[in-house]
């Protein structure tokens, strides 16, 4: 059976089960944008009439259900996904999440995450991480997610301001050690980022990465769905930084 005849079935097989709603790979294999218009109604409709939903989704901006249709490529994925991280957000307590909470006050004294008050090159808000600050050892998991959610969601709320609507990510990983190496928080900041800030990753800079983050990388690298891997660059020197942030808005130089 050739392409297009196995094509042809797939989308007879979408409709059937899919009735109304868009194919987002038209004849011949050409893809359609998953955030296009059409699919963006057809996706609002769906949560309208979702019982979980209910009236709350008339409020909700278009780019953000194009983040989920990035995500998720498919109308009822989208609608799945979106579902259930708004079950996550209300169970969490999200918006609940204030900087006076002891948790957060913990971890922001520490500086190792911090949100620079500059945006970066393509107008992307951006938190410097200062992977040295972090001991694997002397962390508490529950209260690091807290943090990692909390900043996120206000990484999130400040490219909502902006064109960009996803946000800039920067470990400086100078005198990195093993001590520092978490994999279970690296582990949740993925899943977050995947599954509750769809598309909110615009990109991930990792600067001053040493010999031994090579090794750890090899481990951390397929944990990331292709999309994020292609939003990863390692960067090693003014030059390239410069390519994506002015080095005058950075709290010091990095190199």
């Amino acid at each position: 059976m050739g392409y297009d005849a196995v094509l042809a079935r797939c989308i007879r097989a979408f409709r059937a089960l899919y009735p109304g709603l868009p194919v987002l790979m038209a004849a011949g294999g050409t893809k359609i944008k998953p955030d296009c218009q059409e699919n963006v109604e057809s996706l609002r409709e769906a949560l309208k009439k979702d019982s979980d939903m209910g009236e709350q989704i008339k409020d909700v901006p278009d780019k953000a259900l194009k983040r989920f249709l990035r995500a998720h490529l498919t109308v009822p994925e989208a609608h799945k996904v979106y579902v259930k991280c708004e079950k996550w957000r209300h169970k969490y307590g999200v918006e609940n999440i204030k900087p006076e909470d002891p948790a957060i006050q913990s971890e922001l004294a520490t500086g190792k995450g911090i949100v620079l008050e500059e945006r970066d090159k393509d107008g992307r808000p951006i938190i410097l991480v200062t992977v040295q600050l972090h001991d694997t050892k002397n962390r508490d998991m529950e209260v690091l997610t807290k943090f990692t959610v909390y900043m996120l969601e206000t990484l999130s709320k400040l490219s909502d301001q902006g064109e960009m609507d996803n946000i800039c990510v920067l470990f400086d990983m100078k005198d990195f050690s093993l001590r520092n190496m978490d994999y279970q928080f690296v582990k949740t900041l993925i899943m977050l980022l995947q599954r509750y800030f769809p598309e909110r990753l615009g990109v991930c800079l990792i600067v001053n990465a040493p010999t031994l983050f090579s090794g750890c990388w090899l481990i951390i690298r397929p944990w990331l769905d292709e999309r994020t891997r292609k939003k990863v660059a390692f960067i090693y020197s003014e030059e390239e930084l410069s390519q994506y942030i002015r080095l005058d808005v950075l709290p010091r130089k990095l190199f």
